[in-house]
């Protein structure tokens, strides 16, 4: 009876197959997974794209807004209507037409004199009867002061600081129409493009009358802004300034910094803004130290003003120049009201909020920056919704700057007791 021997196999054969075999199995899927990104992959949004241009007038470059569904606008009262004459349009095909008029400012028509009214509270030596508030009669006669009269002895509003058409501010705007001459709100949503998963829900999920802005850090950030405007979102930039722990982080390559040359941090932002087009004007990112030194911040407050930009200030600055250097430069800007999720709670937002109502019917008009907390959205949400039966209008941040170069910024009631 013949013996049969067994042996172990080879255990370098062994692994030198099971190698083999793992590499095979390895190369068919990522080979599977890139044909399948080639043959239904979107080209745009294979990488980064960087764009070293300001403004871009080629056709085609800027992105499309998404239109609301059909008979939205005539629901809601903002059909297009005849530009009145002497008004700026511009519809050249190659930007997104968003209904804006570009022409001077309107005239504002006085309040009659209440003099002889039997009702009414004298603050200032002005008689603010009931329904209204103390800065609509200020603004009101202010304008009225400032009135002037043409050869026939009508009355004309001065006109406001000229922005062309062509101005980002005016340009990338959206269309706002208010003819009941409602409160208005208006919200910026910031930190955007960092986060996919957050940006994205900010971008689909809140109204298009929210006004997004974006880290200048982001990956594919034209990306991110084309997909925001052809939701329908107004577009900020972020810009990063120096805060007064500034050598505690990693900061950004390009912040504004107090102790920079004008030229230099004008050079700073120029590189941030050439990331991308398609935006209205600038947010502050942090800047406690920088935003109190005038010599930093006017040629900056210039240079947005000579851009045709718009400036906003986040409402974390405990102090600043940007509201006092704004007006000198004639530069649209707005401070918000309030930071809504400085502290993310359901209950401090909700407070906040409500501050922005009794804001905007106190002044007029009021604004609120957020982040892209989960907890932002899910109040912001619920919230929205209910402005218009509050009489409230939900407005893009672009119509809370451009009241800046009407009618300068608004001033708060002040008692006096002689009045």
């Amino acid at each position: 009876m013949s013996a049969r021997s067994s042996r172990d196999p080879s255990p370098f054969r062994s692994g030198l197959v099971h190698s083999a075999l793992g590499a095979f199995t390895l190369t068919l899927v990522l080979g599977s997974g890139a044909s399948a990104m080639h043959m239904f992959g979107s080209s745009s949004d294979a990488s980064p794209a960087v764009r070293m241009a300001l403004f871009d007038d080629a056709p085609g470059d800027a992105p499309q807004l998404n239109p609301r569904l059909p008979g939205y606008q005539e629901a809601i009262g903002l059909a297009e209507a005849t530009p009145p004459a002497g008004s700026f349009t511009q519809n050249s095909g190659s930007e997104p037409d968003l209904g804006v008029e570009y022409s001077g400012a309107q005239a504002v028509t006085a309040v009659a004199s209440t003099e002889s009214a039997p009702k009414g509270i004298r603050i200032n030596g002005k008689t603010v009867m009931p329904g209204q508030s103390y800065s609509q009669v200020s603004q009101t006669v202010q304008i009225a002061a400032s009135m002037t009269t043409n050869e026939t002895g009508e009355a004309q509003a001065p006109a406001a600081p000229a922005l062309l058409p062509s101005a980002p501010l005016m340009r990338n705007a959206r269309a706002f129409a208010n003819p009941d001459n409602k409160p208005t709100v208006s919200i910026i949503v910031g930190g955007l493009g960092t986060n996919a998963t957050r940006t994205r829900a900010a971008i689909n999920d809140l109204p298009p009358e929210v006004t997004l802005a974006f880290a200048p850090t982001a990956d594919n950030l034209s990306g991110w802004v084309r997909q925001a405007r052809r939701a329908g979102h107004e577009v900020l930039i972020e810009v990063p300034m120096e805060p007064y722990d500034f050598g505690r982080q990693s900061p950004h390559a390009h912040v504004m910094r107090a102790e920079l040359s004008p030229e230099e941090n004008k050079q700073r932002l120029a590189k941030l803004l050439a990331r991308t087009p398609g935006y209205i004007g600038v947010m502050n990112y942090q800047g406690a130290k920088f935003a109190t030194n005038p010599a930093a911040v006017d040629p900056i407050m210039a240079e947005l003003s000579d851009k045709g930009l718009a400036m906003f200030e986040d409402g974390n600055l405990v102090r600043s120049e940007f509201s006092s250097s704004a007006k000198k430069s004639r530069l649209a800007f707005g401070k918000a009201t309030s930071a809504i999720d400085s502290i993310p709670g359901a209950d401090e937002i909700s407070q906040q909020l409500l501050l922005l109502e009794s804001t905007a019917r106190e002044r007029g008009a009021a604004l609120g920056t957020g982040t892209p907390f989960p907890v932002t959205f899910d109040i912001l949400q619920e919230w929205l919704p209910t402005l218009e039966e509050k009489g409230i209008a939900l407005a893009p941040a672009s119509h809370y700057a451009k009241r800046s170069l009407r009618s300068g910024q608004i001033q708060q009631a002040s008692l006096d007791p002689q009045g």
